[in-house]
Order: C-alpha cells, then structure tokens, then sequence
C-alpha cells in the first residue's frame, strides 16, 4: 500500500514538473495618467486622476497552446466610443495585441515565419480588466515585451483637443523621466520647466527657442500608433464577418 501511494505521488510530481507555463505581471502605479490639453492654446502635460484609463496591471499567462492577456485599470472598464484600451505582447517570433474599444473587443496573434495567426480571441471585460485568450502562435523563449496603453479622448480620437494617456510600465510613455538635464521635468532634454521639447522656452512640445506652441505630436514612441491603420482595417473586416454571421 505504502509503495503504491509513494508511486502515485512520483507520478504527481513528474506530471507537475511536465507541465510548462510561461507567466509575467507588470503593476503600475495609480494616479500617473497624462492630462493633454490643448483647448487653452498651451499644451498642458500634468499628471492627473481618471481612474478608467488609470492602468494598475497588464498581465498575461501562457498554459498549453493558449495565452491569456489581461489589463487591468484603477476604476472601470468603460464601453464608451471616447475611451481606449490596448494590451501587446512580443516574442522573438510573434505579436499579440487586443483592444477594448466602444463595448467591442478586438484582437490579433501573428507569426510571420511560421504563417500562423489568431484573429478571433476570447475578449471579455469584468469590471476594472480587460481579458482575451488566444491560441499560442510561437514561442515564448526570448524577446518577451509586455506593455499596456489606455486612452480617454474629449472628442473621439481627437488629439488637438483635451484627452488622457496612460502606459505601463512607465518605460513605454514617451514623457516618462528626464534625459541630461538638471530640471524635474518629465521627457526633455532642457534646463526649463516645459515638459515634452528639447530647448529652453516656455513652450511644451517643440525643439526651438521661440513661444510659438507646436501642433500636437503623436509620440513616436507610443505602442501602437505605427499599426493603427493595420489595426483599424482588421477590426473593420473581423466586426462585417461577425455581422455576416
């Protein structure tokens, strides 16, 4: 009897040992979403509390040949057409991203090399997170990314008027920290208090000296904007399939 109980618990051990998940958690403070205005003539960067977009975690969890990719914000999820929700993971051989846009989730896994692709995930939303399964569609050995970006606008995509931005981790959000400078302003390389611009005006947002206010950038190094006509064109096709159906 011993003997079979300690087999039964070998075999235990050595299927728990079999099994492989690859998992990571970033958590992100509470209170760090950017404030754009532009409805003064003067692009205000501030930090500023808007809890449905203030995100606090983006996770996700490989089990078997499905990922899970989940973020979470400090309030809730919102439907609303003005509020935007992004997740991403990267491999050194696949994308995955997901949105939560207007009640609508959308969603993409990719792996060019080996043609294969994910274009209907499971997304739902509960409460405060954002959730979408996918199958896996390659490998999580190395060039692992995970970021997270949340958007609330004033006007649905408008980013000349007022609208919020937040990115986790901070590393992502292009006005995060100070680059060779001796002032405490976040993401410019001066000695001024304007965050945003490389040159000593009062002036947020451009790189030149004089009091002239810029026209409002998209970062370049916000995740995402550089697939967004991809993106759109994909949610377009994937909402008339599911209508078609």
């Amino acid at each position: 009897m011993k003997r079979t109980i300690a087999i039964l618990i070998g075999i235990t051990l050595l299927a728990t040992l079999g099994i492989t998940a690859n998992a990571e958690t970033i958590s992100d403070p509470t209170g760090d979403v950017w404030n754009f205005d532009w409805s003064s003539g003067i692009y205000n960067f501030e930090h500023v509390s808007k809890p449905n977009v203030d995100i606090t975690e983006v996770s996700y969890t490989v089990n078997g040949d499905q990922i899970t990719i989940a973020l979470k914000v400090y309030g809730t999820v919102s439907n609303s057409e003005l509020c935007h929700y992004y997740a991403y993971v990267n491999t050194s051989d696949s994308t995955y991203w997901i949105s939560w846009i207007e009640g609508e989730g959308l969603g993409m896994a990719m792996n060019e090399g080996a043609m294969q692709m994910d274009l209907e995930p499971e997304i739902t939303v509960s409460g405060n997170t954002v959730t979408a399964v996918f199958n896996v569609v390659g490998t999580f050995s190395s060039g692992i990314e995970l970021w997270g970006w949340a958007a609330e606008y004033s006007i649905e995509g408008d980013i000349t008027s007022e609208y919020w931005q937040d990115w986790a981790p901070n590393d992502y959000d292009p006005y995060f920290g100070d680059d060779d400078d001796d002032d405490t302003t976040p993401g410019d390389d001066d000695d001024d208090t304007t965050p945003g611009d490389d040159d000593d005006d009062t002036t947020p947002g451009d790189d030149d000296d004089d009091t002239t206010p810029p026209t409002p950038p998209i970062p370049p190094t916000t995740p995402g904007f550089e697939i967004l006509t991809l993106i759109a064109a994909i949610g377009v096709a994937l909402i008339a399939l599911r209508k078609r159906k």
